[in-house]
This record gives structure tokens, C-alpha cells and sequence, in this order.
């Protein structure tokens, strides 16, 4: 059975044993072995005051051997003999052995007086007369601890030592306290303690007892009344008998059950109300779910149409959005025709430069031809004058005889010369003639075509005009059916977002016609709910003993 389960003086016994167990754990575990440690130490300081008692008694007389009065031999057996009477705490003695492990005196050990002590050994192996020598070699003083046999017993227990080495004649003295007397006097402190914290357990279960017993009377009524509020009863109420905290949790149960009362009285009005205010609401939510369904059916035709129509005006944008795309290509092609009818015009403006260049070049030939006239003429002259010349060259060379024939042969060659130069002459004034009507005629036909292409720059310039005009009507057309295509995408737009907002209205309409008919379910179940609370309510008897019955 769980610790829940149990009664109350039980739950106060076992807390006051979780209190009480980590105490013994504490005092067990921790407090007496540290008073262990104590008492040893204290011991160890006791063991160290008798030792040094008995360091005096070796001064003293090692003092009267500096003197004179007594001889080492004298003094040192006097001392022996002083020390070994001397006793402390009835029966711890002291003994004295030398720095080479020789015994010099032991009043339970006479035997062995004089002997070397190096193979002494405890029951644990522990040589431990070489070890007080060792410790007195090094510190002059110190603790000990083996195990050594009680004067009279058998068995080694056991021991705590203190040695203080005599320097002047080289004894180490000691004494020491067997630790079973520090075991017995731990024993009894636990004993003495145990029987305390037994005794403090022993009348803190009886004052539990007690005061659980004062406890669970009050406690045992109050669930007994509790029980019969739980069966129906809420007429109960439970003597006040003290002003603790029980008293305050009993009026504190008396005060929950008179307001429990008072509850379930209003329990009882509230739910017959809400029963009539549930059958109101359910007439109501079904004449509102009727006419919830009339309107959302409106609606979806509404949206229908809506939809219809939005369809027709996004038709209409599609068609001003096609008609604005032709309108762009058809700009695109007159505008490619002004570029061609403007490289055009560049075109014809370049051959009018080139013409009139050529016209210039006619003219210059023209002139050119005109000077080379006058120079065929003088050439001309030249030949006629150079042929009367070898003339009258050969009409000297004859008057000059013999001595004449070489001019003769000359003005021969010469007059051949010159009338092949004549001839010449006539030929190239005959082509010279016929090269000028040319170019004339040429020059003639050059201003002639000037004209035309003039007049063709003219024509190109005007198509230009009238195709830039065309382009921009086309732009304009286009700006247009695209504004009149964005206003009809827009329309549609607005149509669709009107006929989704309908649609969702409808939607919506349709949700309420289901969350009405929720409602109506909602309350039905808040009429069933109402008569089974007052059901429930009907169970608890909320009458005060001599109350008359409610009709």
C-alpha cells in the first residue's frame, strides 16, 4: 500500500523518521568518529604533558649530575628507579630505552632490560622500538601508534605512544594509552546518544499520536460530511470545536457548502430558464437558416449573371487588345515606309549633289575644250608658219648649192613635220568639235535630269509628310483601342472581383445557413444539457433542517 493510502498518524511517524534517520546517519557517519579523532588527539596532548612531567624528573636530576651531587651512573639509576614508581590515571606507566634500541627501563618488562630491542616486533610486523628511535633521531618528539599486549591480557590491542628523546644522555622516553579505552569511551557516548535521540523518537511519536489524534477527529468528520455532500446532502454542517487551522478549514467547508447552496438553487432557476430561451433560439435559428438559404440562392444566381458578364466584357477587351496589336503592326509598316521614303529622299539628294558636280565637271570639259580650240589653232599657226618657214629653207639651201643640201634635207623634214602637224591639228579640231556637241548635249541632259530628280525630292518629301501623318493617326488609333482594351480588361477585372465577392458572399450565406443549423443542433443539445443539470440539481437536498419544501 502506497504512503497515500496510510493514515495520518502513520504519515506523521514516518516524516518524524525521514526527520530522525539523516540525525543517526549524521551522528554515526560523521559526529563520533570525529569525536574519535578527538578524544585521541586529546589524549595524544595528554600523553605529551605526562611525558613531559617525566622529562623534568630527567632534568632534575641530570642537573644534580652537572652539579657534582650525583654521579651519571647514580643519577641515572635514581631516575630509572623514580620513573618506574611513577604512574598516572591509576595504571599507565612510562619506560626508557637508548638510541640504540636497548631497553633501559620497563616496570612490566624486567626480563628485557638491557637487551637490544631492533628485533622487536608487533603483531602486524612493525619493529616499532627502531621506529621510536628513528622518530626521536628525527623530531626529538612525536606520536606513535602499534599494536602491544595489555599488562595481564594476552591479546595485543591497540596502542598511541609519545616519545621525547633526552639529549644529555641519550634516552628516548615514552609512555602511552592503549586506544581500547578510547573505543569504550566512544562506545558509551553512542550508547548515550542513542538512547537520547530513541527517547526524543519515543515522546515525538506520542505527541504525535496525540496531536494527530487532535488532528484526524475533525479531519474524519469533515470527509464524512464531505461523503454526504456527495451523495446529495447539502444541509450538512460540521461543529467549529478550535480556532487552528482546522477550525479555519471547517468553517472554510461550512462557508463552500452554503454557497454550494446557493448554487445549486440558481442551478436549478437557470437551467429551467435556459430551457425556454433554448426552445425560443431553436424557432428563431430555423427561421433564419430559411431565409439564410433564400438569400444565398439569390446570390448564386446573381453571381451567375455577374460571371456571364464579365465573361462578355473580357471577350470585348480580348478583341480591343487584338484590334490594338494590328494598329501597332500597322504603325510598325508605315513607319518602316517613312524610313525607306526618307533614305529615299536622302538618296535623291545625294544624286542631285552628284549631278551637279557632274554639270560643274561638263562646264570645266566645256572650257577646257574651248582653250584647247584656241590652242589647235595656234598650233595650226605654228605648222603654217613653220611649212613657209622650211620654204624658204629649201630656197636658200638651193641658191646655196652644194654646201645647201644638208638645210634641204632639214626644211624637208620640217615641212613634213609641219604639214603632219596640220593634219593633226584638223583631226584633233575635228574631234575637239564633235566632243563639245557632246558635252553640250550632255550638260544640256544633266540640267534636264536636275530638274526631275528636284522634282522627285519634292514628290519623296511630300509621301514622307503624309506617311509620318499616317503614322501618327495609326499611333493615335492604337493609343485608343489600347486605353479602350485596358478600360474593358479593367471593367472585366471589376466584374470578376464582383462576382468572386458575390460568389464568396454566397458562400459565406451557405456557411451560415450550416453554422445556423449548427446552432439549431447547439441548441437542442443546450435544452438537453439544461434539463440534465436540472436533473443533477435536483439531487442535492439545499434545504436548512426546519426549512419548508420549495413548491
Amino acid at each position: 500500500m502506497s504512503l497515500g493510502k496510510r493514515s495520518l498518524l502513520v504519515k506523521l511517524c514516518v516524516a518524524m523518521g525521514v526527520v530522525a534517520l539523516p540525525l543517526l546517519i549524521v551522528i554515526l557517519g560523521y559526529v563520533l568518529p570525529q569525536l574519535r579523532e578527538q578524544l585521541r588527539e586529546d589524549r595524544v596532548r595528554g600523553l605529551r604533558q605526562a611525558v613531559e612531567t617525566a622529562y623534568g624528573v630527567l632534568e632534575a636530576y641530570e642537573a644534580q649530575e652537572r652539579a657534582g651531587t650525583l654521579t651519571r651512573q647514580q643519577a641515572q639509576t635514581q631516575a630509572s628507579a623514580l620513573l618506574e614508581r611513577l604512574r598516572y590515571s591509576g595504571v599507565e606507566y612510562f619506560w626508557v630505552n637508548d638510541l640504540d634500541t636497548r631497553l633501559i627501563m620497563h616496570p612490566h618488562l624486567p626480563a628485557m632490560l638491557g637487551k637490544d630491542l631492533k628485533g622487536y616486533r608487533d603483531v602486524r610486523g612493525r619493529p616499532v622500538f627502531v621506529d621510536i628511535v628513528t622518530l626521536a633521531r628525527a623530531k626529538g618528539e612525536g606520536s606513535v601508534a602499534y599494536e602491544a599486549t595489555r599488562p595481564g591480557s594476552p591479546d595485543p590491542i591497540p596502542k598511541e605512544s609519545y616519545v621525547k628523546l633526552f639529549k644529555p644522555w641519550g634516552w628516548v622516553l615514552g609512555t602511552g594509552v592503549y586506544v581500547e579505552d578510547i573505543d569504550k569511551e566512544v562506545a558509551a557516548v553512542r550508547r548515550r546518544i542513542l538512547l537520547a535521540v530513541g527517547g526524543a523518537l519515543m515522546l515525538a511519536v506520542l505527541a504525535g499520536a496525540y496531536v494527530s489524534r487532535r488532528v484526524v477527529k475533525p479531519v474524519r468528520a469533515l470527509a464524512d460530511a464531505a461523503n454526504r455532500v456527495t451523495r446529495g446532502d447539502l444541509a450538512v454542517r460540521v461543529q467549529v470545536e478550535s480556532t487552528d487551522e482546522v477550525g479555519r478549514l471547517t468553517e472554510a467547508f461550512n462557508t463552500m457548502v452554503a454557497g454550494l447552496r446557493e448554487v445549486v438553487g440558481a442551478l436549478v432557476e437557470a437551467a429551467g430558464a435556459t430551457a425556454a430561451d433554448a426552445e425560443r433560439i431553436r424557432t428563431s435559428a430555423e427561421t433564419l437558416s430559411l431565409t439564410t438559404r433564400e438569400q444565398s440562392e439569390s446570390l448564386q444566381r446573381t453571381a451567375e449573371a455577374v460571371q456571364g458578364m464579365s465573361a462578355r466584357v473580357s471577350q470585348g477587351a480580348e478583341a480591343a487588345r487584338t484590334a490594338a496589336a494590328t494598329a501597332a503592326d500597322n504603325g510598325a509598316v508605315a513607319r518602316e515606309g517613312g524610313t525607306a521614303v526618307g533614305h529615299a529622299s536622302r538618296k535623291m539628294v545625294e544624286i542631285v549633289e552628284v549631278v551637279e558636280r557632274s554639270a560643274q565637271t561638263v562646264a570645266r570639259l566645256q572650257a577646257s575644250g574651248r582653250v584647247t580650240g584656241e590652242m589647235l589653232r595656234l598650233i595650226q599657226q605654228v605648222a603654217d608658219e613653220t611649212q613657209m618657214l622650211a620654204v624658204n629653207t629649201a630656197i636658200e639651201a638651193a641658191r646655196a648649192g652644194q654646201h645647201g643640201k644638208g638645210f634641204s634635207v632639214v626644211a624637208g623634214e620640217v615641212r613634213k613635220l609641219a604639214t603632219r602637224t596640220r593634219d593633226a591639228a584638223g583631226q584633233v579640231q575635228s574631234l575637239l568639235g564633235q566632243s563639245e556637241a557632246d558635252t553640250a548635249a550632255a550638260a544640256d541632259l544633266m540640267r534636264q535630269g536636275t530638274a526631275k530628280v528636284r522634282e522627285g525630292m519634292g514628290l519623296s518629301s511630300a509621301a514622307g509628310d503624309a506617311l509620318e501623318r499616317l503614322v501618327a493617326g495609326v499611333r493615335e488609333i492604337g493609343a485608343h483601342v489600347e486605353r479602350m482594351a485596358e478600360e474593358n480588361t479593367r471593367q472585366s477585372a471589376s466584374g470578376e472581383s464582383l462576382a468572386g465577392r458575390i460568389q464568396a458572399l454566397s458562400v459565406r450565406s451557405t456557411e451560415s445557413v450550416a453554422g445556423v443549423q449548427q446552432i439549431a443542433r447547439s441548441v437542442d443539445d443546450l435544452r438537453a444539457r439544461a434539463s440534465r443539470l436540472k436533473e443533477l440539481a435536483a439531487r442535492f437536498t439545499a434545504q436548512q433542517p426546519g426549512d419548508t419544501p420549495r413548491s
